[in-house]
């Protein structure tokens, strides 16, 4: 290993996978905050390797028997945190792929590690050890715990789902996927981890009789909560699947999700729409553009002259979920309506020129909003100079206000596509001693 916590390059270099390369890339480092943690964060999905330690580390045992560290490294948004691993084995790579965080929820971080097998054990080469992260309390420290997977059970990243109950001190860890039978487009096999009985449980759901259900993937997954655990998984251009994971049923309710701005532009729907779980509603938002466009969904054929962006959030309260897919528009704005008035959020962004005397977010390049979960109105907005380039920022927005908040650059030195490049995370509420001195 070498002294910054990276796989020594000799190494790295005789791995045949390009991405594992990446893995000699430091984390990103940020000054130092203020001295209350924020109230949510922006969390890069992919780990970085490093042996540097603060108060949120965590010990934990791979499934080699090896010991694993993993360090929580927060930074107040739009600034993106990170987390770090650090394994102790000198004699082989210790990792056989870049560890992912999958998802969070409260005070826990579900976090997958590609185990690296013995040179003469390639068979192993797509084994993952999957571990929960649990925020320390007043009464324990910081704690790795590492969670078996039944190689039946095997499912996607996007399909795992945490719950947290703090009133038994334990959490559930769901993982739903399309059931192998005559009926798959409404039927789910529901994956179940008891963190108690330290056991899994597998049972057929069935979608409720829904008029309109069309489900194709899952993107995103929330934690709604409440006295029947209920949980879901977002298909971003279609609907939502919604389980309570406390009730002994096996019905799934669908909920399908408003109307397009405008026609579907076709791609990857996290490039155009957000949706968390805020005070008694789950709130979606979308941008699109607007205006001429010479060949629908081909964002390529754009008039620079006559198209802009678009965004609207709408809210489902809680109460509506079980009667009627009540969807209410929440804010609306356009982009050339928010000015871009500090000089040096103006050098930041790529804002494409025009005959606009005022210079706004009209025609930024940008995508993959992400709500935040401690600012109302506040969306994060990630924009870059070019597709396939290093450089990126992280915007801010008040839609309310229609202001900017703030402009970060997003701080990683890794290739940077908009598939996936931060999770909404509140496991900031729960940390005691602030963790962002490097």
């Amino acid at each position: 290993m070498a002294a910054d916590g990276c796989l020594p390059r000799d190494v790295v270099s005789s791995m045949k996978h390009p991405l594992l390369k990446l893995l000699l890339i430091p984390p990103p480092i940020h000054h130092e905050e203020p001295d209350s943690p924020p109230g949510s964060i922006l969390l890069d999905p992919f780990v970085y390797l490093s042996p540097r330690t603060n108060s949120t580390t965590a010990k934990g045992v791979r499934s080699d028997g090896e010991s694993i560290f993993v360090t929580l490294w927060v930074a107040t948004p739009p600034r993106v945190s990170c987390i770090t691993v650090h394994c102790t084995n000198e004699k082989q790579p210790a990792f056989g792929g870049m560890p992912k965080i999958l998802c969070t929820e409260d005070d826990l971080i579900l976090i997958r590690v590609p185990v690296c097998p013995p040179l003469d054990d390639l068979l192993c080469a797509n084994e993952s050890d999957y571990f929960i992260y649990e925020a320390s309390s007043k009464n324990k420290p910081p704690s790795l715990k590492l969670v078996r997977i039944p190689g039946e059970m095997k499912f996607s990243d996007n399909q795992a789902v945490l719950l947290r109950c703090r009133d038994r001190d334990m959490f559930f860890l769901a993982a739903m996927r399309r059931a192998h039978c005559p009926f798959p487009m409404r039927q789910f096999d529901l994956h179940l981890y008891n963190s108690d009985t330290e056991r899994w449980t597998t049972k057929l759901m069935d979608v409720d009789a829904a008029q309109n259900f069309r489900y194709r993937n899952t993107d995103k997954v929330i934690t709604i909560g409440g006295q029947h655990g209920t949980v879901a998984w977002v298909d971003l251009w279609h609907g939502i699947l919604i389980c309570d994971l406390l009730r002994n049923n096996q019905e799934l309710r669908y909920i399908e999700l408003p109307m397009l701005l405008a026609p579907n532009p076709g791609g990857n729907p996290m490039f155009f729409r957000n949706i968390v779980v805020l005070e008694g509603c789950i709130k979606l938002f979308e941008m699109q553009y607007m205006g001429l466009v010479s060949h629908p969904g081909c964002t390529s054929c754009m008039n620079a002259e006559g198209w802009e962006w678009e965004a609207a959030t709408k809210i489902l309260k809680f109460s509506d979920m079980v009667s009627a897919n009540n969807w209410e528009e929440d804010c609306r704005i356009k982009f050339s309506d928010v000015p871009v008035n500090s000089p040096a959020y103006a050098r930041m962004l790529p804002l494409q020129e025009g005959e606009d005397t005022k210079l706004t977010l009209k025609r930024l390049r940008g995508g993959y909003p992400a709500l935040s979960l401690h600012d109302q109105d506040v969306v994060y907005i990630t924009s870059r100079p070019d597709s396939f380039g290093y450089n990126a920022s992280v915007i801010a927005v008040d839609m309310r206000n229609k202001t900017i908040k703030d402009v970060a650059d997003f701080g990683s030195e890794r290739p940077i596509g908009y598939c996936f490049i931060y999770l909404q995370s509140a496991i900031s509420k729960h940390l005691d001693i602030w963790s962002s001195t490097r």
